[in-house]
């Protein structure tokens, strides 16, 4: 996750390409249903007419968890928007995974359900934005999802200061050579220049959108994969990625190149798809060993990427791209992200973790990751809206006026667990639910298992209950540094949370 100057190459040392600035974005039950001769998309500021499931349809998953990951994110803002720990890290790469992710999939949602808490929840977001353009901006190609969520911002709420900043970084986008805006920095520019010209009509921002998309062909591999930052190079994450990147871009204008790529590539991601649904990043070759296959652009001749594995994003991509497609292993893959689920939340990765030397390690250790979350949450709003634009049905209520609350009961068996500030340099605050009355035991343990401190004994009321942990061992001393356990058992139900704690 870090900015910088790098080289895109082939492998074999030509054709480099230099980057202004690569931002390592990381990113994103039921799936499909029948195709539709249904237009592509509707108009992106209308309303939409939401087909209602037949009586007595099994219910769907995706509903129900966007309207978990919708009622955590609002009962944890903080003037107005949910931010990540992570912003001490790095300010701009924070804000824009969390802030603008979250824009956006309000964006997506105010088209299924318009109600005026919605919009607010859009402004909010976008003042919030304005307020630190000068702390989120990069000024190199990454900044397109910032305006595109600004321009986006605009065509929902009406407010002109949207249009007038989106307009402005739009106008910068503009100014950086086409060869600069390539992969997945190149298709937040065409996100970008494709609202502005479909908001403005401007011609110029039309066409760099164009020249933009018949750049990236080339760079999509023969088996339909996308590379990451090496030309050649194959990284199911970023096909992933790049394909809802394609599909937001769909919706605002016609081009003939990218109906194809997304073809190509969610064919090769329903390739990469393992029977529970997780990512297969690795396999014999079909002439048979000693040759072996590899998905992710580190181990494909891109020995400088960082690990694409593992991130809990990426099911939400595929099954994104893959319900597009209509493809059989959609609804595989959504149980998958459902496993991974808790109560709303989602950790950083739920496989192949770095080590604590690793620069990546910081953004890979959370276990409710507000920035994942928040790319996960625009993923599968844009699923609910690419459905409708598809003649489909979905299922989707979300809370009204009032101000959320937590009811334990949509998902028993998750008994959420959460722990607040996670890494945490001394105290940390627990939350929990509970569906009814109930003996309750809170303990926190070291990596042998050994228990360091009883949190909570004895019976506890129905709800939300908050216990505090002040970071020290039975003894009353500070604990050291490092990774710890916090158990929570309710009954026979046993629920465990990785806690970091750095001293």
């Amino acid at each position: 996750m870090s900015a910088g100057s790098l080289q895109l190459a082939t492998g074999r040392t030509r054709g480099a390409v230099t980057l202004a600035c690569v931002i390592a974005l990381t990113g994103l039950a039921s799936g499909g249903g029948a195709w539709s001769d249904a237009p592509a998309f509707v108009s992106r500021g209308s309303r939409l007419a939401v087909p209602q499931p037949p009586r007595g349809a099994p219910r769907d998953a995706l509903g129900p968890m966007i309207r978990r990951m919708e009622r955590y994110l609002r009962q944890h803002e903080e003037g107005g928007v949910t931010m990540d720990w992570r912003y001490q890290v790095s300010p701009s790469e924070e804000i824009r995974q969390s802030v603008v992710c979250q824009l956006l999939a309000y964006v997506e949602l105010s088209r299924v359900h318009p109600q005026p808490r919605l919009r607010r929840e859009i402004a909010g977001h976008a003042d919030f934005l304005l307020g630190r353009l000068e702390e989120v901006r990069s000024y190199t190609p990454f900044d397109g999802m910032l305006a595109y969520s600004l321009l986006a911002a605009y065509e929902t709420c009406g407010e002109s200061r949207f249009l007038e900043a989106g307009s402005r970084m739009t106008s910068d986008l503009m100014a950086i050579p086409t060869w600069q805006c390539v992969l997945n920095g190149g298709l937040m520019v065409a996100m970008a220049t494709a609202e502005h010209a479909r908001l403005t009509g401007d011609a110029g921002a039309l066409q760099k959108t164009r020249d933009i998309l018949a750049q990236l062909v080339p760079y999509q591999n023969s088996d339909g994969s996308f590379p990451h930052w090496c030309v050649g190079s194959r990284d199911i994450h970023y096909t992933g990625w790049m394909s809802m990147e394609l599909l937001h871009i769909q919706r605002m204008l016609d081009d003939p190149n990218v109906a194809p790529m997304l073809e190509r590539a969610a064919s090769f991601l329903a390739g990469r798809v393992a029977p529970d649904g997780r990512s297969v990043y690795e396999e014999p070759c079909p002439t048979g060993p000693p040759c072996t296959a590899y998905y992710y652009s580190r181990a494909t001749g891109c020995s400088f990427d960082y690990d694409t594995r593992g991130w809990t994003v990426e099911p939400a991509y595929l099954f994104l791209a893959l319900e597009h497609a209509g493809s059989p292993e959609a609804p595989v893959v959504m149980g998958f992200l459902r496993s991974l689920e808790n109560g709303g939340t989602f950790p950083d990765l739920y496989g192949y973790w770095p080590p604590p030397d690793d620069p990546e390690y910081p953004w890979t250790i959370a276990d409710t990751s507000v920035v994942n979350m928040s790319i996960i949450f625009w993923a599968l709003s844009t699923v609910a809206t690419d459905r409708i634009g598809r003649g489909l049905t979905v299922d989707l209520t979300l809370d009204d006026e009032a101000s959320p609350t937590m009811v334990p009961h949509e998902s028993p068996e998750a008994l959420p667990l959460q722990v607040e500030p996670n890494p945490a340099r001394g105290p940390c605050i627990v939350r929990f639910a509970l569906a009814e009355p109930s003996d309750v035991r809170l303990t926190i343990h070291d990596l042998g298992g050994r228990c360091l401190r009883v949190i909570e004994s004895g019976t506890v009321g129905v709800g939300t209950q908050t216990a505090r942990w002040d970071g020290c061992d039975l003894a009353g001393r500070p604990a050291p540094s490092g990774v710890y356990f916090m158990k929570l058992v309710v009954g026979t139900r046993v629920r465990i949370q990785r806690v970091l704690l750095v001293r």
